[in-house]
């Protein structure tokens, strides 16, 4: 039989908000029952004469803000989610804390959902309330029947496998796990959750005690003890994700353990009555479930038993337990028996679940929990003739010679019977142990870590919870990063950091979240002047692609050329020679385009496809080839004959002027050109070096400021001239393409349209006009741009003429000064794009494994009908008065008056239009419409608020819109444009109410 892998948890239970609390609490033996004082019963509810009979017990187990719930996260208006059943609302936000504790919290993975409900005391607090009316009837069924909760989740998760609600009372939830395994095994899905809710309200309220019921008379659950006479009723919810073993080895999944087989049945009539249990049922449902797993019970050495510590029901389980194991073994107390019933009392619904996942860390981690309360083992039960020992204390769990195995049981009134068998996971797929500090190899090794989240408070939550658990523990950070990229979902506000593990703890503590809004991405490709050695170094080591790109740039230069590029480029070096040969032109050019093309081939393999291309100089024969305006290896022969061409001619000089084109002009000498245009006041001169010298003098003796270039000649200027001819030649052997994407012209500032052997010619001598290139670029709809050489000079020249928009401005490596590693750049460069507006692909950054992080902190509300007033409650129909207050027009006699009473109700009517519109919004999602762009599906609504909407509208305004036309103006300002276009059409009010005409022409 197929093997199902328990891949991740989650769940809220008594005493514990989350699954490693509900464990801790396990191993150190706490009960978490809570007991009510009768204040606090009194508080909540409960009629003093019923709490303080001498039978009433004060006890349950609670769940702590069940009340509660991120509305906004899950699209739910505040109306809707008070509608909604909270055991609903909790299973919810479990299967969400689950898929991603898997590490496949983003995407659908064809993954099935199989839970289920406790009964629904919440219908009758929505009832008692006041706050519905008789149209609510369709929405209250939606949003509280038992039907919808798997269904629910599919929706809102966004998952196609088979949705199935699951009900069999008691055994609901580890019967969804025995069908979820089933539709794994079937091929229906290829995830799935499995789990339950059961979450029953007031949660303050005790119970009375009677000596023929279920529960406890003290408010204490005893499985198996001597004294056992009933269970505690408690609260929970819990969901795990499984997966077919193989394929969440393959994948790289964290296996916590493995399901070996299960099975499901009923008792049928074998039994004393409905609700009795049947030790023929739970007999055989255990013999199918051992015949499925194919193992031997002897393997196993724990049995998490249904155990309610009743007297009878206890023992028919330990009956059942001992008949269907002695079919294959003699063996005598050997196995452990316990239940988590003692320490969190009987969640229903929500009970086999939570039974499992303790069984799952106890097979996991190797130990045994205490079950609690068990001082005297029940002495009618002949313990020594069973292959059972109560688990009194807590134990360890060493590995004998098969892995650790343990078996779940859970029954259900009405006799559906559940059995599953537990594995250790394979060795290598377990939680990995941590790295130690001496693994310093791995901890250097850098990483990009992306984190998202509805609001800046989630994310700035999350972010300081994994720099926690980053800087305390030496988890795997490949691993880490690996689960946050294909394992989290994408949220608006968004940080991503980059760096090696012993510097992301503190970067990830220092980053500020940013908002998300699309924007258009660009490269920019910077000119002579920032190369450096050693600048691909940490590139071509980290980055395979590049390495790639590299390679194949280096085989289409000459041979000569490319040694000297690979030893100048790929090793780091302060040796003055070797940065002095590395500023010559002639390699110079063809190694900042082999570096700018080998970045570009990288960032678009991770997904990052540019729309604009703007290059500086030299950049832009990169840029061109990036757009496919020419092959690779045209590119590459451009420009080395380019670079050798200019290398060869006399020297000159160039210099910064920090002045406007027309001031630089209007200085300029004969024999000086200009050589860039760069900005508003940042010009380049270049031409012969006295000249240049001169003239620098001079603009200093008028008060401008002037920057000598390191450059060895006068570049874009005449002294180019010599060069044309040849390279001329090797223009035209190029064959010249349409651009693909569009690259910004150093000529003209605008899209090339298509190059030619002329443009490059022109190119050699021309100014750059990078400044009209700039301000292309920028004009464009929320420009990203990413400056793919060394350094940051053409960002600032961005910034300076957008300073608001500096944090779209970003750098892909560092400068020649900066004492930063490439890799750790260009990963942050990308980070930051992802954060500000540019999508990435994650999974092209390679496999890994996924790991347990730290979950997504929701931002919950308190969502309860009490808390809704008069203002809140859920009705459609508009305020009999007029909402703005203005009397409504009389026909008045006179041109003036008609104009004044038809202009009076064009204002009434719009008015009337926003101030009905707005007070409907308000009325059908609970909100406060403060923006026109509010969007009324993104605040909660559905298609069947439209409806309501749709006759809010009809009623209050006598107009007639579509329902298409609502559902395609998703905003409140588009909603009232169609409105105050459908109110225009109508005949004015004056020529509505005008008196019958008198016929003065006879009949």
């Amino acid at each position: 039989m197929t093997r199902i892998a328990v891949i991740g948890f989650a769940g809220r239970f008594p005493g514990a908000p989350d699954v490693d609390t509900f464990w801790a609490n396990l191993l150190e033996g706490r009960e978490s029952i809570s007991r009510f004082t009768p204040g606090e019963l009194t508080e909540a509810g409960v009629p003093e004469p019923e709490h303080a009979q001498a039978d009433y017990v004060a006890a349950r187990g609670v769940v702590a803000d069940a009340d509660c719930f991120d509305a906004e996260f899950f699209g739910y208006s505040a109306g809707e989610a008070m509608l909604t059943d909270p055991q609903q609302r909790v299973l919810l936000e479990c299967a969400w804390h689950a898929a991603e504790h898997a590490g496949y919290g983003a995407g659908d993975h064809r993954t099935g959902v199989f839970v289920g409900t406790g009964e629904n005391s919440y219908l009758g607090l929505l009832a008692a309330s006041g706050v519905l009316t008789s149209e609510d009837a369709l929405r209250l069924a939606l949003s509280n029947a038992k039907d919808h909760a798997a269904t629910r989740i599919a929706y809102k998760l966004g998952l196609t496998g088979p949705a199935v609600a699951v009900q069999t009372a008691c055994s609901t939830s580890l019967v969804a796990v025995h069908l979820a395994a089933s539709s794994l095994r079937l091929g229906d899905c290829d995830l799935a959750l499995a789990g339950g809710a059961s979450i029953q309200f007031p949660q303050i309220e005790g119970y009375r005690y009677s000596p023929h019921g279920i529960l406890s008379p003290d408010g204490r659950c005893r499985p198996f003890a001597d004294d056992a006479h009933g269970t505690v009723p408690g609260s929970g919810a819990a969901v795990v994700v499984l997966k077919r073993l193989d394929e969440a080895l393959a994948d790289g999944d964290t296996v916590h353990a493995v399901i070996r087989g299960s099975a499901v049945n009923n008792d049928g009539s074998r039994k004393a009555g409905y609700t009795a249990p049947s030790p023929h049922g739970q007999r055989d449902v255990i013999l199918r479930a051992l015949d499925a797993a194919e193992v031997d019970p002897a393997t196993i050495g724990y049995v998490e038993a249904h155990g309610t510590g009743t007297e009878m029901g206890d023992g028919i389980e330990v009956q059942a337990l001992t008949e269907a194991f002695g079919v294959h073994t003699d063996l005598r107390e050997y196995c452990a028996l316990g239940s988590v019933k003692s320490n969190v009392g009987h969640l229903d619904a929500a009970a086999g679940v939570t039974g499992l996942i303790k069984a799952v860390l106890a097979v996991r981690e190797g130990v045994i929990p205490r079950s609690l309360h068990c001082e005297v083992p029940h002495r009618a039960i002949a313990w020594g003739e069973t292959p059972f020992v109560p688990a009194r204390g807590t134990t360890e769990w060493p590995v004998a010679v098969a892995p650790r195995r343990a078996a779940v049981s859970a029954s259900g009134m009405g006799g559906t019977n559940a059995h599953v068998i537990l594995e250790q996971a394979p060795a290598d797929a377990r939680p990995q142990p941590r790295l130690r500090p001496r693994d310093e190899r791995a901890l250097e090794v850098p990483a990009l870590i992306p984190l998202s989240g509805a609001g800046e408070t989630a994310v700035a939550e999350l972010r300081d919870a994994l720099a926690k658990q980053l800087a305390g523990t030496g988890v795997n950070l490949a691993d880490a990063a690996h689960t946050l990229r294909v394992g989290r979902a994408a949220q608006p506000w968004r940080i991503a950091v980059a760096g090696s593990a012993h510097d992301l703890p503190a970067l990830l503590r220092a980053a500020v979240a940013r908002k998300y809004a699309r924007g258009t991405l660009g490269f920019l490709f910077p000119g002579q002047g920032t190369q450096h050695p050693g600048m691909a170094e940490d590139l071509y080591e980290a980055f395979p692609v590049f390495r790639e790109r590299f390679d194949e740039c280096m085989s289409g230069f000459d041979p000569s050329l490319a040694s000297t590029l690979r030893t100048l480029m790929l090793r780091r070096s302060t040796n003055e020679e070797d940065r002095a040969s590395l500023n010559r032109t002639r390699l110079a050019q063809p190694a900042l385009f082999a570096l700018e093309y080998s970045v570009c081939g990288q960032l678009e393999f991770w997904g990052m496809r540019p729309r604009l291309l703007l290059g500086h100089s030299v950049g832009e024969i990169t840029a061109a080839c990036v757009a496919g305006a020419f092959t690779l290896a045209e590119a590459l022969r451009l420009v080395e004959a380019r670079g050798r061409l200019m290398d060869a001619l006399p020297g000159g000089s160039m210099l910064a002027v920090f002045a406007g084109e027309a001031e630089t002009t209007a200085l300029l000498p004969r024999g000086l050109q200009i050589a860039a245009v760069n900005g508003p006041r940042s010009c380049v001169v270049a031409g012969p070096t006295p000249q240049v010298g001169a003239f620098a003098e001079d603009a200093a003796a008028r008060g401008v400021s002037t920057r000598r270039l390191r450059v060895s000649h006068a570049f874009h200027s005449a002294m180019m001239a010599p060069a044309v001819d040849a390279f001329r030649t090797v223009a035209e052997a190029v064959h010249y393409r349409r651009p693909s994407t569009r690259v910004i012209s150093n000529l003209t500032g605008e899209p090339v349209r298509e190059y030619s052997a002329r443009y490059w010619v022109e190119h050699l001598l021309s100014p750059v006009r990078f400044a009209d290139g700039l301000a292309t670029v920028l004009a464009a709809r929320r420009p990203v741009l990413i400056e793919v050489g060394p350094g940051r000079s053409l960002g600032r020249l961005a910034q300076e003429i957008d300073p608001a928009a500096s944090d779209r401005f970003l750098s892909a490596l560092p400068a020649a000064e900066a004492d930063a590693s490439a890799a750790v750049s260009l990963l942050q460069a990308v980070g930051s794009a992802w954060a500000t507006g540019v999508e990435v692909d994650w999974s092209a950054f390679g496999a890994g494994r996924r790991i347990p992080l730290p979950l997504y902190p929701f931002d919950r509300r308190r969502h309860w009908p009490q808390d809704t007033h008069d203002e809140g409650r859920l009705t459609d129909r508009p305020s009999a008065a007029d909402p703005t207050g203005a009397a409504r027009p009389t026909p008045q006699a006179g041109a003036a008056a008609e104009d004044t009473a038809r202009n009076a109700a064009e204002d009434a009517a719009e008015d009337e239009i926003e101030s009905l519109l707005r007070a409907t919004w308000h009325t059908l999602l609970a909100v406060t419409v403060d923006e026109p762009d509010a969007d009324f599906f993104a605040l909660g609504g559905d298609s069947l608020l439209a409806v309501r909407l749709l006759a809010t509208i009809r009623r209050g305004l006598d107009l007639r819109p579509t329902l298409d036309q609502i559902l395609n103006r998703r905003t409140f300002a588009a909603q009232v444009e169609l409105l105050r276009g459908l109110q225009a059409a109508v005949p004015t009010t004056a020529g509505r109410e005008s008196g019958p005409t008198t016929n003065t022409g006879g009949s």
